[in-house]
């Protein structure tokens, strides 16, 4: 019995407690130590480090972006400025659900595919971490109202500020000034690594046109500075600050009045007018009609808008028909002539009989002239070089084209900007064409014939002019053979912009500097040589300008031309039976300068016009140019003309032998 029932030994679980209360003790010690030597890592060691986190939870390095620079014009007015909007914007990093957050806000303001769509393009092209990027531009007072009122639900989502483009002038200059419109993926990675970084927290670049060219100058240098957000991404405090560089405002040439002058004289035509200052070079204005509303483009263009004008095939507003060239037509001949006169093919006194055609030796074809699709037909009869000028004979041009050939007249025409874009800060601007053997059989793989030639003499055929190289070009002849190459850039800052590469392009120079006063008195012929008994003789525009005019305070040299669409024959042109549409109609084309013939007053404006389908360059595009020199010289420079002094006709020239070879 007492073999069942033992003692409990107490003492040996007593030292087993023990034993396990020291093990338990030890581990609880060393687990403290452990702790606290976290704890002295955490807040010693490593304090630099996790107070650096800490305040990047709440402290955020974010770009300023600079203000961009103005744009004026001549007289200083705005021609491009800065206006304030209300945009909403995202940290999409602070956002938990993307797509649930558009929706809810489809329900509170407008938000359309299109917004969507650029909103999810900004976003893989964001490169800071925590931008704010925008989702919507331009919110309405309604809108921000909506957006405060449920902001608890919109973790991330916020109103912010900004400048944004603004154009005055609307569709005015929209060509010529451009616009600004949001960097792309493309734009983004052609800039350089220090580029890039000052487009940070910038949306818009240069697009086209003053915009584009001078976007160094406008665009400035960001800015930095550091803020501290609460934990919904909302600014709380402004901590430290790297103020921006605005962009330098510029001033140009471009004058506002005569601009709009320009707009308002092609009516409802479409067409391109630029005016060039001779002494400068500057450009008075540069008009291509229809344009559009550059506003559209700033904050980004609606699918709807954009299809609008990309749809309209026949106004096209988006193309620029001041720097697309077109055939130039009749407002070739003064040129060809001081080609003529300069290398001795024509002087004061050659003439030939005119009968309305002109054929190369041993080819039946006619080219005809221009009466022969008129009830008078039957040619000009004894024309010379000034009454080629002034009535615009083809034939007398057929032959001296012919005679010089074509090597003769790329080189001389060359001279003046045709085939090359003398504009400095007009890059975009087309060359043209400036046809010559070589062009020919590397851009048709064909030879050079002598009918070419003859298409070329008048204009047409593989020539091809822009309406700013035609400006440029009676410019020089308004200048005696001075080139000023054209520009658009007058001030920086309001210091005046003197070009590196100014006055590059070499003057022409004639072998007698009286061809430049002949040719000159021949262009004024076109324009106020009056009806006389004689059969034919006044000036191809005397009718639509100087006659409507009879106080003409000035005189102007000009020469019209028409450029022919499409090949129509004769039959078609002179049947009544058959209408043809006016989109196959010629364009109409107008040069001009004035004061001519002025001994005081130097040329202070040369003028080129091109109507689209306007027929004929006399009738329609000549009063457009009166129109804008009126402008310019009797409102805007308000010039007290004197009695003008015409310059002595100068005949006392030898008669030189004429070459007689053809043009192969």
């Amino acid at each position: 019995m007492f073999g069942k029932w033992q003692l409990r030994d107490h003492e040996a679980e007593q030292r087993i407690f023990n034993r396990r209360l020291l093990i338990a003790g030890l581990i609880i010690f060393l687990l403290f130590c452990a702790l606290i030597l976290k704890l002295v890592n955490l807040q010693v060691t490593q304090f630099e480090y996790f107070s650096a986190r800490s305040d990047g939870n709440r402290l955020h390095s974010q770009y300023v972006p600079p203000a961009r620079g103005l744009i004026f014009d001549r007289n200083g007015e705005l021609l491009a400025d800065n206006q304030p909007i209300f945009n909403l914007t995202v940290v999409h990093e602070q956002v938990e659900d993307l797509d649930e957050t558009l929706e809810f806000l489809r329900g509170l303001i407008r938000l359309t595919d299109d917004d969507v769509e650029q909103f999810r393009a900004r976003l893989e092209r964001s490169r800071v971490p925590f931008a704010s990027v925008p989702l919507r531009y331009v919110l309405s007072e309604d809108e921000k109202s909506r957006i405060a009122v449920n902001g608890h639900h919109l973790e991330g989502v916020t109103i912010e500020p900004q400048f944004v483009r603004h154009y005055p002038l609307g569709s005015l200059a929209a060509h010529s000034l451009g616009y600004v419109s949001e960097i792309n993926r493309t734009e983004l990675d052609a800039l350089s690594e220090n580029d890039k970084e000052n487009y940070g927290g910038t949306n818009h670049i240069g697009k086209t046109g003053i915009e584009r060219t001078y976007e160094d100058l406008l665009h400035g240098e960001v800015g930095y500075e550091i803020v501290e957000k609460n934990n919904r991404g909302q600014v709380m405090r402004y901590l430290d600050r790297t103020d921006p560089v605005a962009g330098k405002n510029i001033t140009l040439h471009l004058d506002a009045q005569l601009q709009r002058a320009a707009q308002e004289a092609l009516g409802q035509f479409r067409g391109a007018v630029v005016a060039i200052e001779p002494a400068t070079g500057g450009i008075l204005a540069m008009v291509s009609k229809p344009g559009f509303d550059p506003n559209l483009f700033v904050t980004g263009i609606s699918s709807l808008d954009y299809d609008i004008l990309v749809t309209d095939t026949v106004n096209t507003p988006l193309f620029d028909r001041s720097t697309n060239p077109y055939p130039p037509g009749s407002t070739v001949k003064p040129f060809l002539g001081l080609a003529g006169l300069h290398h001795e093919f024509v002087d004061y006194d050659f003439a030939i009989e005119d009968p309305g055609y002109f054929r190369l030796p041993g080819v039946s074809y006619r080219w005809g002239d221009y009466t022969l699709r008129t009830a008078i037909g039957g040619g000009h009869g004894h024309t010379d070089l000034q009454k080629a000028i002034y009535q615009s004979c083809d034939v007398f041009f057929y032959d001296l084209g012919n005679r010089m050939g074509i090597d003769t007249i790329q080189s001389f025409m060359g001279q003046f900007g045709f085939g090359e874009n003398f504009a400095l800060d007009v890059s975009y601007a087309r060359t043209g064409v400036l046809p010559s053997r070589e062009w020919k059989q590397q851009s048709r793989g064909e030879p050079w014939y002598p009918g070419d030639t003859i298409n070329s003499s008048i204009g047409q055929g593989y020539m091809w002019a822009t309406p700013l190289q035609l400006a440029a070009a009676v410019s020089i002849v308004a200048n005696k053979g001075e080139v000023v190459e054209p520009r658009m850039l007058k001030e920086i800052d309001g210091e005046p912009y003197l070009p590196s590469n100014k006055n590059s392009v070499p003057d022409v120079m004639l072998n007698d500097p009286d061809y430049w006063r002949y040719i000159e008195e021949s262009m004024a012929m076109v324009v106020h040589r009056p009806f006389s008994d004689q059969f034919r003789d006044y000036g191809t525009a005397f009718e639509a300008i100087a006659m409507q005019d009879r106080n003409m305070a000035y005189k102007m040299a000009g020469k019209s031309g028409s450029a022919q669409v499409v090949g129509i024959s004769q039959e078609i042109l002179s049947s009544t039976d058959i209408v043809v549409s006016d989109l196959n109609k010629d364009h109409g084309l107008f040069i001009s300068f004035a004061p001519a013939q002025n001994s005081e007053i130097p040329p202070q404006i040369a003028v080129a016009v091109f109507v689209e389908n306007g027929e004929h360059g006399s009738s329609v595009a000549g009063p457009i140019a009166k129109a804008v020199t009126d402008k310019y010289l009797n409102e805007i420079l308000k010039i007290d003309f004197k009695e003008t002094e015409t310059m002595p006709r100068k005949s006392n020239l030898k008669q030189s032998r004429l070459p007689t070879g053809t043009d192969g």
